[in-house]
């Protein structure tokens, strides 16, 4: 599934994107959806306070970072 809007205006700094987990994601693989790099996983983690990524499970609403997450 793809990232969906939150209702916001696309660019202002409140906007924020999110995504539900589905069966194969990783926190990884989301994040090179997300935003192109792998290494955001962290990012991701922390925006979800997720304390061990390998237990998020499909069906999760996830915030996605923005490019003031950056």
């Amino acid at each position: 599934m793809s990232a969906q809007s939150a209702g916001r205006v696309p660019g202002s700094p409140s906007s924020r994107q999110f995504t539900v987990v589905v069966r194969g994601d990783s926190l990884q693989s989301i994040a090179v959806r997300s935003t192109g790099r792998a290494a955001d996983w962290r990012l991701i983690a922390e925006l979800n306070d997720i304390d061990d990524p390998s237990k998020v499970m499909p069906g999760t609403v996830l915030v996605l970072p923005n490019a003031t997450d950056h």
